[in-house]
């Protein structure tokens, strides 16, 4: 009769599967984002088209996290802008950074 020993734990494997495929999801992340800093000016400001294409977040969750302060913009009147420097440094952080800490 075998023991418990020389039994392998079917939950060590799916364990070190999942942290390879997070490994992996983080490095795809970085690839995109840093391909998508090289196609956008670092000096440029946009409105919400440039907050979606560097962050891929829908337009609705864009609205949502600026309308709670939680992602850094500009407000003139009834638009709203977005730094491209300003949302790399938000995104690198992982912080959400209210508009005014900057």
């Amino acid at each position: 009769m075998p023991n418990h020993s020389s039994i392998p734990n079917p939950f060590e494997e799916l364990i070190a599967r999942l942290s390879r495929l997070e490994d992996m999801l983080y490095e795809l992340h970085k690839e995109l984002i840093s391909s998508k800093e090289s196609s956008l000016d670092k000096q440029q400001i946009g409105g919400i088209e440039l907050a979606m294409q560097l962050t891929g977040l829908a337009r609705s969750t864009i609205y949502n996290l600026t309308s709670e302060g939680k992602i850094p913009h500009m407000k003139r009147g009834k638009k709203i802008y977005f730094s491209y420097q300003d949302l790399t440094e938000w995104l690198r952080c992982g912080k959400r950074k209210n508009i005014e800490t900057y």
